[in-house]
């Protein structure tokens, strides 16, 4: 099949996948163009698939004051940025001349919905699929909903999501949800695939008693119970030390509450604030002995499959489909969200005990360069991709068929007015 691969995000967690995985549908022998930024962080890395940075400059990976004019002019370009990369992305889709085009991104605004839906609508015969990372998305405008509120969007949203011929999710919980909330359309249920593009191989197992929270202080992220669970933990165990690695974001509030909690524990806590290049993330899962994810709300993780890639044990929350990714007592524990109790009593677990938090980071590497893997990953998405590239070609068959019986319209014309797959 020949297939193209967009994604509009130009650094983190979308890119990184978007371009694994056009590796390895493209290494399966499809025939795939990644369709990415013209200055995508991984521009200098080469693969399988075709790269074509195409859309226009991503936004600045610098950080802004909540509130502040630097702030609002950026939300201001980002409108205008955004408006021109999926009119770039339309046209891609209309005129490719793909056998199916899958889009990756976050639909988590009106305008990049509204873009998506615009780029189904001038679609033609040409399927279109989207892998939908949040079923719901999550608020990153302030205030204390952890999920978007806006009805502009949510109305967009209602539109764009059942436009698409296919919607890639992370798990069954994630099946779920979406048929609980949104208008329904053909779903399948994909593992993550892991991350290799780190590291060739995991590090050793660490002989620190360091705890790791890595990527975004989004507000969904639960660091303050974090904070919490961390603080009774040193309390028994001083040896303990925490990592916090990722961009902050100021619009959502915690940025100077962690930063003022760790400045009150030097030695105890190293907080790196700022998005953390591909080159300096293998260094900081090798300082670490656990990753802990004390997430509010979640569908699937990059940091699951990032810390069992990197052979390092994790202990989480049981929300959304983490917990299809851990075994929990296996490769990992799991925790309910908002118990700072539970928590540190699961980190304690595992970081004061450096050969259980071996066998546990050996094992989830081993689970996910198995069952989660991106030849498993791509191998799936393959097939329900070539179902939807059948299903469109039959009906275009049996619409020049009919036209020919009926001697009203030339098989060209049949072909070409032919309706694509259902939406």
């Amino acid at each position: 099949m020949r297939l193209a691969v967009i994604e509009p995000t130009p650094f983190g967690g979308l890119l990184h996948y978007a371009t694994q995985l056009a590796d390895a549908l493209a290494e399966r022998g499809n025939e795939v163009d990644l369709i990415v930024t013209r200055d995508q962080e991984l521009a200098h890395r080469s693969g399988a698939a075709r790269r074509r940075p195409l859309l226009a400059a991503g936004a600045s990976r610098q950080e802004a004051k909540a509130g502040s004019l630097r702030s609002v002019t950026r939300r201001a370009h980002t409108a205008v940025r955004l408006a021109r990369t999926w009119g770039r992305i339309a046209r891609e889709v209309r005129v490719g001349g793909y056998d199916a085009v899958l889009l990756n991104g976050s639909l988590d605004m009106a305008l990049t919905a509204g873009g998506a839906r615009l780029a189904t609508a001038v679609s033609g015969s040409t399927p279109v699929a989207h892998v939908c990372h949040n079923v719901r998305p999550f608020n990153r405008w302030g205030g204390d909903d952890l999920f978007v509120s806006s009805g502009l969007t949510l109305s967009m949203l209602r539109r764009a999501y059942p436009s698409f011929d296919l919607l890639f999710l992370h798990g069954e919980r994630s099946v779920r949800e979406y048929e609980e909330t949104w208008p329904p359309t053909r779903l399948a249920a994909i593992p993550h695939g892991d991350e290799g593009i780190f590291a060739a191989t995991p590090p050793a197992p660490s002989d620190e008693e360091r705890i790791l929270f890595f990527g975004s202080w989004y507000r969904q992220k639960g660091l303050p119970v974090l904070l919490e669970a961390f603080d009774a933990l040193s309390a028994r165990r001083p040896g303990a030390r925490l990592t916090i690695a990722g961009p902050s974001v100021p619009e959502e509030g915690e940025t100077d509450h962690v930063l003022r909690w760790a400045a009150e524990r030097p030695g105890l806590v190293e907080v790196r604030p700022g998005y953390v290049p591909v080159e300096d993330v293998p260094e900081l899962f090798r300082r670490a002995r656990v990753v802990a994810m004390p997430y509010l709300a979640s569908y699937q993780s990059g940091v699951v499959h990032l810390a069992m890639t990197m052979s390092r044990a994790v202990v989480a929350t049981d929300v959304g489909d983490l917990g299809a990714a851990i075994v929990d007592g296996e490769t990992g524990l799991m925790v309910a969200p908002r118990d700072p109790v539970a928590l540190a009593a699961a980190l304690e677990t595992v970081v004061g005990d450096g050969e259980l938090a071996a066998r546990m980071g050996a094992a989830g590497h081993t689970r996910v360069m198995t069952g989660s893997s991106w030849s498993t990953v791509a191998e799936q998405v393959e097939r329900h991709l070539a179902d939807l590239v059948g299903a469109d070609h039959s009906r275009l068959s049996l619409a020049a068929a009919s036209a020919l019986a009926r001697s009203e319209t030339p098989i060209e014309e049949a072909a070409c007015t032919a309706p694509s797959y259902p939406r």
